[in-house]
């Protein structure tokens, strides 16, 4: 009774958090992804499919070689037991996702517990299919030799944004995957996945995308990962070794009744819960099999006869050559048989915040060792840094010179010594523009102070001609050459807020969805730290912004005068910037992301226009003093007037939109009434530039347009 009493428990706690938690695997989508992309590549995959279904009816009919004498006649000539090498490349920055080598353990054992039917939950299996269990007899190990046979201990630790997985660009840590199981740990992926892999036959073997990806919390059952996601690992493995989920590869499950080429499993439609006292969804009185680990009900602890032996078949197969991981050879080139010996300590460095900081002030480093224990570290530093601690695995170091530094660690072990080394943006914090400035992109290139990057693809912010709010030039960004996901980063010069109080920042912008499904995202980002932390300061709806400004169209998109929007919500009285009004060196990033974790190939943004000017308030002060510059365009004079109805102290300069002074007069008091300065413009060169006046402390300015 007890016994009875623990298993309906087990099952009980088992549904509740299904019902909580489904488990989602994204081989389906991906693959169909990939062969969209790659057609010439699918009739071998699909052939190869094929092939397995086939061979699995010929063996079905001997009850998978259970009704001939030799069991192995119909399967294979192998060995029946299949011991796998496997490395663990963990993708992190520093967070929870860089799990510990007890939960990669935990993982690995899981594996071979549930591939040889040592799970103890296999009592729960239900009784129409207790019969059918298979045991496909693979032992999981952790590799102890790398690809160049340097000693290993199978969990390799990287330092990599890419935690947040973004797909085919991540794969580069991979090794040979004809020799072993690569599984990748992330922190998060698109689409709510927690995990995903390709069949063999997908893509030539040795590619470096024959892995597998998974969330952390996924992986075992200890430290982030739990006992109830702990199969998802299985399944993947599953999957690896080229089984389809039960319901088929054509849909997602609970749409339509599917079959996965293996003759034992019931034709399903697919479960994300257990209730096992309702399995029967395709066929009238066939129990599905809802406790297989190909499904997504959190109460997996079986494969079937015919899923073991098609892991078997693929074992022992050419396709992706996974033929070649169990045999002697490669056992002991990695290090399965004869291990590896004299590890020497690897380890990455890291930056925290980011390898850019501003001069005086520190960043903390910190390494993240593998293999073997250190016994010593030592730190060192160009560029007149000051090193809080040089034999800590962490320390602070403080930046003193302008330019680039580089910080060393050589970490040391019974091994041997490992050194890496960090380059360090160290940047000035005095601001670029301490006053009115303006930029119009009307050059050939991009303007002094700007810059552009990018993230995961060659594409940046460009300058076009190709249409403009006002003048000759505008940025854009060109969607239409963008895979889902490509960030493109365009950068500002850095602004004096705290001394020019109600200062404004705007700008104008020009958008259009490419469809109704395109998530494009664009944000305006602030930093204070010359750009090692940026913070959102606005992020628009975009189906709200394309909607007023060039809709959705799959024309590319060349917006008329009425299409470009104002943005002017950035001020110093502005709560979303808080944190940066009382900052004198304030950086601003315009930001847009792809179409996320969508097709990509969208359509254009535009942007135009970007003035850090005066307040309403004050240009009514403006007004009221009759502030003019005339001419304007100037070519050799212009003049700065203005009527004063009280004696005033009065400042003025003139300087360039970078905000170069070029010419300036000291504070003077000014009696009341009309006044004129003229101001040389001979040596100017044609462009913009401002004149700018400080009455009695109040600042304002004046547009120059110097034309030759």
């Amino acid at each position: 009774m007890r016994i009875l009493f623990f298993t309906l428990a087990s099952l009980l706690l088992l549904n509740s958090v299904a019902q909580e938690e489904h488990f989602h695997c994204a081989t389906d989508e991906m693959t169909k992804n990939w062969f969209e992309e790659h057609p010439e590549q699918k009739a071998r995959f699909d052939r190869l499919q094929q092939d397995a279904a086939d061979l699995d009816q010929e063996l079905y009919k001997t009850n998978y070689g259970k009704n001939t004498t030799n069991n192995n006649q119909l399967r294979t000539t192998a060995a029946s037991i299949y011991t796998i090498p496997v490395v663990f490349h963990i993708l992190h920055m520093g967070g929870g996702e860089n799990i510990s080598d007890a939960q990669v353990q935990d993982a690995v054992n899981i594996l071979t517990r549930d591939y040889n039917m040592l799970n103890s939950d296999l009592a729960n299996v239900v009784s129409q299919f207790q019969s059918l269990t298979g045991n496909p007899q693979f032992e999981f190990q952790l590799a102890t030799k790398d690809p160049q046979g340097k000693c290993t201990n199978g969990i390799i630790r990287h330092w990599d944004a890419n935690t947040d997985w973004q797909g085919g660009p991540g794969y580069i840590y991979t090794w040979n995957p004809t020799r072993y199981l690569n599984v990748y740990v992330v922190r998060s992926m698109g689409g709510g996945a927690a995990g995903y892999t390709y069949l063999p036959g997908t893509f030539s073997a040795g590619s470096s995308m024959d892995a597998i990806v998974i969330l952390h919390n996924y992986v075992g059952s200890i430290g982030t990962g739990s006992d109830y996601r702990s199969r998802a690992l299985t399944h993947e493995v599953g999957h690896w070794f080229n089984l389809q989920h039960v319901w088929g590869s054509t849909n997602n499950p609970g749409v339509a009744c599917g079959n996965d080429g293996v003759s034992d499993t019931p034709v399903t439609k697919g479960h994300s819960s257990c209730t096992l006292n309702n399995a029967i969804t395709c066929n009238a009185g066939v129990v599905e099999n809802i406790q297989n680990y190909m499904e997504y009900a959190y109460c997996s602890n079986m494969f079937t006869i015919g899923q073991a032996t098609r892991m078997t078949n693929s074992i022992n197969s050419l396709a992706a050559q996974r033929n070649n991981l169990s045999t002697a050879t490669n056992l002991a080139n990695t290090g399965v048989t004869v291990p590896g010996t004299n590890c020497l300590t690897q380890f990455d460095m890291a930056a925290v915040p980011s390898a850019t900081v501003c001069l005086g002030q520190a960043l903390s480093f910190s390494t993240y060792t593998y293999n073997t224990s250190p016994t010593s570290y030592l730190w060192s530093a160009t560029g007149n840094a000051s090193i809080a601690n040089n034999s800590s695995q962490a320390t602070s170091i403080t930046f003193n010179s302008v330019g680039n530094a580089v910080v060393t660690c050589t970490v040391s072990s019974t091994g041997g010594t490992e050194v890496k080394s960090l380059n360090v943006v160290v940047k000035n914090n005095s601001a670029d523009v301490t006053f009115t400035y303006h930029e119009g992109f009307e050059s050939d290139n991009l303007p002094d102070l700007w810059s552009v990057s990018n993230l995961n693809t060659s594409h940046v912010w460009e300058l076009t001609n190709d249409a403009t709010y006002s003048g000759f030039g505008s940025m854009v960004v060109k969607g239409e050459t963008l895979n889902a996901n490509s960030v493109v980063l365009l950068e500002s010069p850095t602004y004096d807020f705290k001394n020019n109080p109600g200062t404004m920042f705007t700008f104008y912008y020009a958008y259009a969805k490419q469809n109704a499904q395109n998530k494009d995202l664009f944000r305006l980002q602030a930093s204070k730290d010359c750009g090692a932390t940026w913070y959102n300061v606005w992020t628009p709806n975009m189906s709200s912004t394309a909607n007023n400004s060039g809709g959705t169209t799959s024309e590319l998109f060349m917006p008329t005068q009425e299409a470009w929007l104002y943005y002017d919500k950035l001020t110093t009285a502005n709560n979303d910037f808080n944190q940066f009004k009382n900052e004198d060196h304030v950086k601003l990033r315009f930001y847009f992301k792809e179409d996320v974790d969508g097709s990509g190939f969208g359509n254009r943004f535009y942007l135009d226009e970007i003035n850090f000017s005066l307040p309403a308030g004050i240009n009514e002060l403006t007004k009221s003093i009759n502030l003019n510059v005339y001419p304007n365009p100037a070519t050799e004079e212009s003049n700065l007037s203005f009527i004063l109805s009280d004696h005033s102290k009065i400042k003025y300069s003139l300087t360039s939109v970078t905000g170069a002074v070029i010419i300036e007069n000291p504070e003077t008091t000014f009696n009341q009434g009309p006044h004129n300065i003229k101001l040389n413009t001979q040596k100017l060169n044609s462009g913009i530039y401002f004149i700018n006046l400080e009455l009695n402390g109040v600042k304002m300015s004046k547009k120059l347009v110097v034309n030759r």
